[in-house]
């Protein structure tokens, strides 16, 4: 039986290059299309040009497999499509996650049908108006109508403490959020992401998330001093919610900050928490990458 993990946006198991396929061992598959490639948004803030030239240059790296889709704002859609045209896309089109405003889901949908062939829409992140509680509800029954393509709903702690998190249960949806920012009031406590995290699980709510997530391991900034999230914690964080653990055992995990213990278990994880933590937006999927290899989880 084949026994690969399904990428829950779009049901790949395997990714094509113009190299040719790329050896699944190469990738392990607990990590199989887990960077979203963000490279147009902060902190790296690529021009769209260069972040859709490497995206595509990136099919015949090593790594490959674990890259999910290029994340471009839907303004920069049509810019995108003239770049991939002049590319070589004998790997198939440029596949996009898109940003979405507030109340522009009609726009992304529309622009899902006219890309072909140079870009495909496989997943939309859709902004919410978190300020009004009867706005947001709305436009979250919206997403929910979609069926033709997996929508990512961004809240905030604000709307998911307000409920948001049952809207979205059984509704085909799934969660956005963020785990920083350019403030360190945007970063999440250990126990503030616990909440989202066990939350989302109960829910059955698959999610994704965004911001702050450079490292494997937790850790604290020397330059700006914020405490940052760490991709490896919040995956096995999520294991734990999974497993039944109660609050203070995902956050601890969420706290941890030992190497050895942490690669320890994600080398021995069977990898379902990808059921639930689908991916996250990096503006550098080299990054995670090194981070995982500095762990022995991830091959030279």
């Amino acid at each position: 039986m084949d026994r690969r993990p399904v990428d829950h946006r779009r049901g790949r198991r395997m990714t094509s290059t113009k190299g040719g396929t790329v050896p699944e061992q190469a990738v392990p598959q607990q990590f199989l299309e887990f960077f979203d490639d963000a490279a147009t948004f902060p902190p790296g803030l690529a021009p769209v040009e260069q972040a859709v030239t490497d995206h595509v240059a990136r099919r015949s790296a090593p790594f490959v497999s674990a890259v999910g889709p290029a994340v471009l704002a839907l303004a920069d859609l049509p810019r995108a499509r003239e770049i991939a045209a002049g590319l070589d896309l004998s790997g198939g089109p440029v596949e996009v996650s898109v940003v979405t405003p507030a109340g522009a889901l009609d726009e992304a949908l529309t622009a899902a049908r006219a890309l072909a062939p140079e870009l495909r829409i496989v997943a939309v992140e859709l902004k919410t108006d978190p300020g009004d509680r009867a706005t947001w509800t709305e436009q979250v029954r919206q997403a929910a109508a979609v069926r033709d393509l997996p929508v990512y709903v961004e809240l905030t702690a604000g709307q998911v403490a307000d409920g948001a998190l049952d809207l979205l249960a059984g509704t085909g949806l799934r969660l956005k959020y963020r785990t920083g920012g350019i403030e360190a009031r945007l970063f999440p406590t250990p126990e503030q992401l616990a909440d989202v995290l066990t939350a989302a699980v109960a829910a059955g709510l698959p999610f994704k998330l965004t911001a702050g997530l450079h490292e494997a391991i937790r850790y604290t900034n020397a330059t700006t001093g914020f405490t940052h999230h760490g991709f490896l914690n919040i995956a096995l964080a999520t294991q734990a919610a999974r497993a039944g653990e109660d609050r203070a055992v995902v956050a601890g995990w969420l706290a941890e900050t030992d190497p050895s213990r942490l690669a320890q278990a994600g080398a021995t994880s069977d990898g379902s928490w990808r059921e639930s933590f689908t991916s996250f937006g990096t503006c550098s999927v080299g990054e995670p990458a090194d981070a995982l290899r500095r762990l022995d989880l991830f091959p030279a």
